[in-house]
C-alpha cells in the first residue's frame, strides 16, 4: 500500500490515493438554506448530527441518476476484495459492493458529478454553526484539509460489522427507494448503544474515531435489478500537509 503520509494508513475506508479535494471545512460559503431537520447529539459516548432532507429535491433527483449508472457498470468491486475493516484474523468485516467514484474522474471531470457538486453544503455557513456545537470536537473537523468519497451498496445478507475510518470526520448518506424491498441495513454506534433510523435521504455525521456499523440487509424477494438496496454515500475528511493534496 503506497500511503499519502506516514500517519495514514487507512484501515476501513476509502483508497488513500483518491484523496484529492479540498476539505469542505475550509471557507465558508453563503448559498440559500437548506430544508433540513437537524438532530444534533452531544451528550452520551458518541457525539453526532443527523440531517434529514440532505438534498432537495431537484438534487435527490439527480443523485438517484448517478447511483443508478454508476450500479449499471459491467464491473463492481467488492468491499471484501478492497481495502476494508478486518477481524484480527483478516477476515473482511464488509460484504457490499463499491464504489470509488473518485476513479470514475479527472480532477477537472469531477464537475460532472452530482454527489461532488453538492458537497458545497458542507461548506455553508449554516452548516459549520451546527457543527461547531459540537465542541471540542468539531475543532478536528475545521482543522481538515482534503476529502474522500466512497459509495456502499448493499443487498441480501450483505452487512459492515462495527469498525472505525482512519479520517477526522465521516458523513455517511443514505439513499433507499421506497416502498422498500428489504429489512434491516440498520445504524449504529455499539459503544453507546446510539441507533440512528435508516431513512432515505438522511445524513449522519461524526467524528470518524468512533465505532459504528451496518446491520445485514435482509431483502423480500431477490431483486429483478440492482438499486432496490441500501445505498450509503460516504463522505471523509482528513487533515494533511498541502503538499500530499492533489488538486
Amino acid at each position: 500500500m503506497n500511503d499519502l503520509t506516514n500517519n495514514i494508513r487507512p484501515r476501513s475506508s476509502a483508497n488513500p490515493n483518491t484523496i484529492q479535494a479540498i476539505s469542505s471545512a475550509n471557507k465558508p460559503i453563503e448559498t440559500p438554506q437548506q430544508n433540513w431537520e437537524v438532530q444534533l447529539t452531544k451528550k452520551g459516548k458518541t457525539p453526532h448530527v443527523v440531517f434529514d432532507n440532505w438534498y432537495t429535491p431537484e438534487e435527490e433527483k439527480n443523485i438517484w441518476k448517478e447511483l443508478d449508472w454508476y450500479s449499471s457498470q459491467e464491473s463492481i468491486e467488492r468491499a471484501e476484495n478492497t481495502m476494508v475493516a478486518t477481524y484480527d484474523d483478516g477476515t473482511p468485516k464488509s460484504k457490499a459492493s463499491r464504489f470509488h467514484i473518485e476513479e470514475f474522474y479527472t480532477l477537472k471531470g469531477r464537475q460532472r458529478s452530482h454527489v461532488f457538486n453538492y458537497m458545497y453544503k458542507q461548506r455553508t455557513q449554516e452548516f459549520h454553526n451546527i457543527i461547531r456545537q459540537i465542541k471540542p470536537f468539531c475543532n478536528s473537523f475545521f482543522s481538515t484539509t482534503a476529502d474522500s468519497t466512497l459509495i456502499h451498496y448493499y443487498e441480501n445478507n450483505e452487512y459492515y460489522d462495527a469498525h472505525a475510518d482512519d479520517y477526522a470526520w465521516s458523513m455517511c448518506i443514505w439513499f433507499v427507494r421506497e416502498p422498500r424491498l428489504f429489512d434491516g441495513g440498520d445504524f449504529d454506534f455499539p459503544d453507546s448503544k446510539q441507533k440512528v433510523e435508516l431513512k432515505h435521504n438522511r445524513a449522519v455525521f461524526f467524528p470518524s474515531m468512533f465505532e459504528h456499523r451496518v446491520s445485514p440487509v435482509k431483502m423480500h424477494t431477490e431483486p429483478k435489478e440492482v438499486g432496490y438496496g441500501r445505498y450509503t454515500i460516504t463522505h471523509f475528511y482528513v487533515a494533511m500537509p498541502r503538499g500530499n493534496i492533489q488538486g
